[in-house]
């Protein structure tokens, strides 16, 4: 079973992701697939320029293809084994028409989504308000000097972004399947959102995680905690 964490950047997803990485790096069923096995992308994500942001979604598509493989196998190994992965081989097709690559490049990363046979997936779909994102983005900003060319300070741009995890979760059917799970993290500390994610978990998968540590209530909600971090 694959389970996959979705969310336009400056949610918060990243963050998530590590906690549950922690949280499972010795179960022997769960494992963790990052966005890309190559750590540094060959081009920055989100340029303006039309032709680097093609080779970016590309770059990024054929890391999903290779990963892809690695949880075929990883589930194929055993029916118990489940698969949870940050982003979904979706994201290519969002960014792609969020960027406005042109209808010819924009086709041919259709075409080869369509062309592969991807695991079936869950989507867990982190949001929050516009503004707290971009709150979060700004706060974090120090952390990564690349992500200044990534066009992340672009208000417009994450509202098309936005607007368009809908419009693919709509096309896919993947509100119809009840593939998707949707966690509104406006106010949520990163502890609250893992323990909301686990239960959706034990629920699709039957899998019983109840001795797994609880994060504590009282702790700084997401944003303030991008803040210190």
């Amino acid at each position: 079973m694959l389970i996959a964490l979705a969310g336009v950047h400056g949610v918060g997803k990243t963050t998530i992701y590590e906690l549950l990485k922690s949280e499972f790096e010795e179960h022997p069923t769960i494992r963790l697939f990052p966005e890309r096995l190559r750590a540094n992308p060959p081009v920055p994500f989100g340029s303006k320029d039309k032709q680097i942001a093609f080779r970016a979604e590309l770059h990024y598509q054929q890391q999903m293809l290779a990963r892809n493989m690695y949880i075929k196998q990883f589930i194929t190994n055993h029916s118990q084994n489940v698969a949870i992965t940050d982003r979904s081989p979706l994201s290519t097709l969002i960014y792609g028409r969020s960027l406005g690559l042109p209808k010819i490049d924009y086709e041919l990363i259709l075409d080869t989504y369509n062309s592969v046979s991807w695991q079936k997936e869950y989507i867990i779909y982190l949001h929050a308000d516009p503004r707290t994102i971009m709150d979060r983005i700004y706060r974090r900003g120090s952390l990564d000097a690349n992500r200044e060319k990534w066009n992340e300070n672009d208000f417009q741009y994450l509202i098309r972004v936005m607007n368009m995890y809908s419009e693919v979760f709509t096309e896919f059917n993947f509100k119809e399947k009840r593939n998707l799970f949707k966690i509104n993290t406006e106010k949520l500390t990163p502890h609250q959102v893992v323990d909301q994610i686990v239960e959706i978990i034990q629920n699709i998968t039957g899998i019983q995680l109840d001795n797994r540590f609880k994060g504590p209530t009282n702790q700084s909600k997401l944003s303030d905690w991008v803040k210190k971090k």
